[in-house]
C-alpha cells in the first residue's frame, strides 16, 4: 500500500501474507545535487514520526556515498552531500543491513581510464526491523552491463528456534545464594589433573547458575512491573500522606525496582559489550539498540566455499564443517 510519494521517495506499507508482518517499506531514488537531496533528507525525517516505532526499510538509490570507504578515489574528506546523508543516518537512527556480495554498487564508464566506483545503493533499516527479522540480510549482485548492482533484501521465511548454550550473566553474581554455591562445590574433590578438576566444577555449577537465573524470571518484565507498582504506591502516598503502611511498602518496593533496575542493566551491558559506560547511567536504550545491531552484524548470512559455491541459511554451518575438516585431513597425512 503506498503511503505517499515524491520525486525522490516513495514511502509503502508491506504486509506478508504468511505471517500477518507488517512493515514500512522507502524506495529512495535520490537527486543528482546535494541541494535538491536536502529535500529527500527532509521527506524521510518527517517519515520517521511515523515509522520510528515500527519496522522500517530503507532502500534504493541514494546517489551519494555514507563515508570515504564507499568510494574507491577521490578525496580524503566527506563532502557536503555526505555529511548531509551522515546527518540524516544519524537522525533516524538507522543502520546498513548486513550485506553481502559486491560492495560498490555504481561504477563510472568513461571512455578512457579505468573510472571511479562508488557504494551508491544501500539497505538500510531500524533496530525494529532487525528484530523482526533477525536473518535478514542484503545482496548486491553483479552489474553486468548496467552501472548499478541489483540488491535484494532477503530474509528466511520460518524461525526456527534452536537451543541456546549457557552464557554466564555476571549480575547474578550478587545474588545472596551465589558465593556459597560456589564455595561448597569448589570443596568437593575431583580426581584428575588441575585444569581437568577446574572444568568439572565449572560444569556442575552450571546446574545451580541456570536455576538462579531461572529465579530472577524476565528482567525487563520485572522492571516493567515493578515501576508501574510503584508509581501505584507513590500516588497513593499523595493521597494519604499519613499512612505509615504506604510509606513501608513504597520503601520496600523501591529497594526491589533499583535491584531489578540494575540486574537489567548489567544483563544489557554485558551482552552490548559497552564496557566503557558505567552501570549507574541507565541507558537501557542504547543497550537494546547496541545488542541488535552487534548480532545483526556478526550473523553469517551467506558464505562461498573453496569451491566458488555459495551457501545460504541453514547450509552455512556444514560449509565450515566440511572446510576445516578437509583441512584436518590435509594436515595430518
Amino acid at each position: 500500500m503506498v503511503l505517499s510519494q515524491s520525486d525522490q521517495v516513495i514511502h509503502t506499507q508491506i504486509q506478508f501474507k504468511a505471517d500477518r508482518k507488517v512493515v514500512l517499506c522507502s524506495f529512495i531514488y535520490a537527486e543528482n545535487s546535494y541541494q535538491a537531496r536536502r529535500v529527500l533528507w527532509e521527506d524521510l525525517s518527517k517519515h520517521n514520526s511515523l515509522a520510528r516505532d515500527k519496522p522500517w526499510l530503507i532502500l534504493g538509490d541514494f546517489n551519494v556515498a555514507l563515508s570515504l570507504d564507499d568510494c574507491s578515489s577521490g578525496s580524503s574528506s566527506l563532502s557536503i552531500g555526505m555529511r548531509d546523508f551522515y546527518d540524516c543516518v544519524k537522525q533516524l537512527e538507522i543502520l546498513d543491513i548486513p550485506c553481502h556480495g559486491m560492495h560498490f554498487t555504481w561504477n563510472q564508464k568513461p571512455r578512457e581510464g579505468i573510472g571511479v566506483l562508488k557504494k551508491l545503493d544501500r539497505i538500510m533499516g531500524n533496530v525494529h526491523l532487525l528484530s523482526l527479522f533477525p536473518d535478514g540480510f542484503a545482496f548486491f549482485h553483479p552489474p553486468r552491463i548496467s552501472d548499478h548492482t541489483p540488491c535484494v533484501f532477503k530474509s528466511s521465511s520460518a524461525h526456527r528456534p534452536k537451543p541456546r548454550p549457557f552464557k554466564f550473566p555476571n549480575f547474578i553474581t550478587s545474588k545472596p545464594e551465589f558465593m556459597p554455591a560456589v564455595i561448597q562445590e569448589w570443596s568437593n574433590s575431583v580426581t584428575g589433573h588441575t585444569m581437568f578438576s577446574v572444568v568439572t566444577k565449572m560444569k556442575n555449577l552450571k546446574t545451580t547458575f541456570r536455576k538462579i537465573l531461572h529465579k530472577q524470571g524476565n528482567l525487563h518484565e520485572r522492571v516493567s512491573s515493578l515501576r508501574k507498582q510503584l508509581d501505584h504506591i507513590q500516588q497513593q502516598i499523595d493521597a494519604n500522606p499519613s499512612d505509615s503502611c504506604l510509606r513501608e511498602l513504597q520503601s520496600s518496593c523501591l529497594r526491589d525496582f533499583q535491584v531489578a533496575a540494575y540486574d537489567e542493566e548489567c544483563f544489557l551491558k554485558q551482552k552490548a559489550k559497552a564496557d566503557w559506560l558505567s552501570a549507574g547511567d541507565a541507558n537501557t536504550s542504547y543497550f537494546h539498540k547496541c545488542v541488535k545491531s552487534r548480532n545483526a552484524r556478526s550473523k553469517i548470512s551467506c558464505i562461498i566455499d573453496a569451491h566458488g559455491n555459495q551457501f545460504e541459511g541453514d547450509d552455512i554451518p556444514a560449509v565450515f564443517v566440511n572446510h576445516y575438516t578437509n583441512f584436518w585431513v590435509l594436515r595430518t597425512k
